[in-house]
């Protein structure tokens, strides 16, 4: 019987050298069963290998795409009897997810000895979000949904730089700094896939209320409270737990006035011009844009909708 299970995903660090490190220091340990992914398709015989098992806690070392496949073989699967416990260890890329639900010890000695014995001292509560109707016809439980520009942003950030050994808040940084300077001086063409910062055909609705419609910089929609850099681009009080922004093409004249409020958002704030956001259950986005849920990319039916719902409500071990 085995209380503990934990997950390393070595491939999504790009060989930061976490994940390996953990694996070492929980050698040997009773009651922790540790599953060192040497490729991804050995996760989902893994999980099912822990649902066996008497198991009450997953501890997550990954990134976002890793985190996202675990939620939704647990939530969708049918294999647990009841959720365990998630503990997201910060060890990926970008760990976005880790940001607003991560461990909060930070070292790999600090880790490992938790794991062997855990206590938790903080739980958060947190629903995900359930995408249905993608191309392949897996529905997927994450949490942060993007197309337009966040989803080619993401796709140049592990291309550009994930794979060149920049990571986290400082990738999404210089992608975000490097579509602003040339949005500033050059209008982007429509048909030019290299920018991020083109127009999309993209229409939402969210529980019935009208997000946007027409040409869209980009459209999100999330149950995270904060995005990559601390962003909080969310306006009008959370009256549902998925929180859903959408941003109209063409972009303001005065970028670089616009872009502060734009990612920091505030209750108590109008949105920037051509901003918009709510929060609702339900929703659906109609686009034949390219997709992104927590890292991994997915493409939208023929009929260009796309249906999301509120998940499965997880536990999170923060401290």
């Amino acid at each position: 019987m085995a209380g503990v299970a934990v997950i390393i995903n070595p491939g999504s660090g790009r060989g930061n050298g976490k994940g390996a490190a953990l694996r070492d220091a929980l050698t040997g340990l009773a009651g922790v069963h540790v599953t060192f992914l040497s490729s991804f398709e050995l996760l989902e015989p893994a999980l099912a290998e822990i649902a066996r098992k008497d198991v009450r806690m997953i501890f997550i070392s990954s990134g976002d795409g890793t985190i996202q496949a675990i939620q939704s073989f647990i939530a969708e699967g049918g294999h647990f009897a009841r959720p365990p416990q998630l503990c997201i260890l910060p060890h990926g890329t970008t760990n976005m997810t880790a940001a607003d639900l991560g461990f909060q010890r930070r070292s790999i000695a600090e880790q490992a000895a938790f794991i062997a014995n855990p206590d938790p001292q903080q739980i958060t509560e947190r629903r995900a979000i359930r995408v249905l109707d993608a191309a392949d016809g897996r529905v997927r439980q994450g949490m942060f949904l993007g197309t337009g520009a966040v989803a080619q942003a993401t796709r140049q950030c592990q291309t550009s730089f994930n794979d060149q050994g920049v990571r986290g808040n400082l990738a999404a940084f210089a992608i975000m700094a490097q579509a602003a300077a040339k949005a500033l001086f050059l209008p982007a063409n429509p048909d030019d896939a290299r920018r991020i910062d083109r127009p999309a055909d993209i229409s939402c609705d969210i529980d019935g209320q009208h997000l946007c419609d027409g040409p869209q910089l980009t459209v999100m929609a999330t149950t995270l409270h904060r995005l990559v850099l601390n962003a909080k681009p969310f306006w009008g009080g959370e009256n549902g737990a998925i929180r859903a922004t959408s941003f109209s093409y063409p972009l303001p004249r005065l970028l670089l006035r616009w872009i502060l409020p734009a990612i920091m958002g505030g209750e108590e704030r109008r949105p920037p011009p051509g901003a918009n956001s709510i929060s609702g259950a339900a929703g659906i986005i109609k686009t034949m844009e390219e997709f992104v849920i927590d890292g991994e990319f997915f493409r939208p039916p023929a009929s260009g909708l796309v249906r999301f719902e509120t998940g499965q409500n997880f536990s999170y071990i923060t401290a």
